[in-house]
């Protein structure tokens, strides 16, 4: 960061932090502070790290098998522990690459991992990717992968100061996971990866979230420019649930127990299903009856009816999700106003760091939430200028790794 109009960079996400409060933008992204307790591994978002490679793993193997990429990052980064791989990773060396990081994890910490995830990182992985690709099998035989881990930045839109002066203010900078070109459509797309724990049906204040990704459209639209692709058409995001499906249970008369209030069968896949009502032997899954005598014994096997909610499109949807939007300039502009103004109010705030070494605070409910709350309030009491142990308040000065100054490398059209 710098205090002068030119050389301000700033992603969405310090804008976002910056909204919600200034000091602990201060925290997060200039003095680059975060949550660290080492007993407690922050699971999803490591997982979510380690999808992310294995994406672009993917994207890259296609890309070039198709000879359609115009741009790669020289190295994939996973989670701070690991090292970066080389941007020629295939998704098989990403699974290797994770299995080598998981054995090297303390046994009670692999375990948090597979009580949060239902199996291990590696085979985790390794179901999801299967599943991922039999969802999206028809959409991979249309799609091109043309950029993979592509930074981006664009100076925004000058402004007109109340003293008349036509100015700009900064420039945003960001990274898209994956370009790609949609043939079936005549589409070139924007796509972001994500897991989460949880998929849910998306609300209107999710596709105002999810907007987001037309500002990074637009962002990268003057180097896709360059590169004699045509104009961005759509944006696209692609969820997949990290948590894994579960196997239904019986009951001792054989018929499906319910799990937390809901059915058990909630918690699992078509695929999950079928493996397990098929038994070790493939007779079925064995159940000793409600009699002492085990007259009343016997096999269940698979319900048509279950197979037949299992593989609606809905019940699909809670393993995996994709949206594919057309660009709207409506949607564009009013990010671009919103990131103006924040750019302004940043400048104000690294003036005021300056001068007194912290932000202003914005002083709500949602401090209780807040990573850096325990900090805030002992610098708000004792000063800024005091010792403090980050380690007292489980912080730490966040890693330089990552997509954080990762190169790119321009690849040569094949075809």
């Amino acid at each position: 960061m710098t205090d002068s109009d030119e050389g301000l960079r700033a992603s969405y996400s310090q804008l976002t932090t910056h909204r919600l409060c200034r000091q602990r933008w201060n925290y997060s992204h200039r003095r680059r502070l975060e949550h660290w307790d080492p007993s407690d591994p922050p699971l999803h978002r490591d997982f979510g790290s380690w999808w992310h490679a294995l994406r672009a793993a993917d994207a890259i193997e296609r890309g070039r098998a198709l000879g359609t990429l115009r741009s790669v990052p020289e190295t994939l980064g996973t989670v701070d522990e690991a090292m970066d791989l080389p941007g020629t990773t295939s998704p098989h060396d990403v699974v290797v690459a994770a299995n080598m990081w998981w054995a090297a994890r303390p046994q009670d910490i692999q375990d948090m991992w597979v009580d949060a995830l239902g199996e291990p990182l590696p085979e985790r992985l390794t179901n999801l990717y299967a599943r991922w690709i039999d969802e999206y099998a028809d959409d991979r035989a249309h799609e091109e992968p043309l950029a993979v881990e592509v930074r981006w930045q664009r100076d925004l839109p000058p402004v007109t100061r109340p003293d008349g002066v036509r100015t700009g203010y900064g420039t945003l900078v960001g990274y898209v996971d994956e370009l790609y070109r949609d043939r079936k459509r005549g589409l070139i797309v924007v796509r972001d990866h994500k897991s989460s724990k949880a998929l849910a049906p998306t609300t209107a204040a999710d596709d105002m979230m999810d907007s987001q990704l037309q500002l990074y459209a637009w962002g990268m639209g003057p180097q896709v420019a360059e590169w004699g692709l045509g104009p961005i058409r759509a944006v696209a995001y692609d969820r997949a649930r990290s948590v894994a499906p579960q196997p239904p249970r019986l009951t001792q008369s054989g018929r499906l127990a319910v799990r937390d209030g809901q059915p058990s069968v909630n918690g699992t896949d078509l695929q999950t299903y079928l493996h397990w009502a098929a038994g070790p032997d493939g007779e079925g899954v064995y159940f000793p009856g409600a009699k002492k005598d085990g007259s009343a014994g016997g096999y269940y096997t698979a319900e048509p009816n279950i197979v037949e909610k299992l593989s609606s499109p809905a019940a699909r949807s809670i393993w995996f999700q994709r949206t594919l939007v057309p660009l709207n300039v409506n949607l564009i502009k009013a990010h671009l106003v919103a990131a103006v103004d924040s750019m302004l109010d940043i400048h104000e705030t690294i003036a005021r760091v300056e001068r007194t070494g912290a932000a202003s605070r914005s002083l709500t409910s949602a401090c209780r939430f807040c990573d850096y709350v325990k900090l805030c309030r002992d610098e708000m009491v004792g000063g800024t200028d005091g010792a403090y142990d980050l380690s007292d308040y489980l912080l730490r000065e966040r890693p330089r790794n990552g997509v954080e100054g990762r190169r790119q490398q321009v690849v040569p059209v094949t075809r």
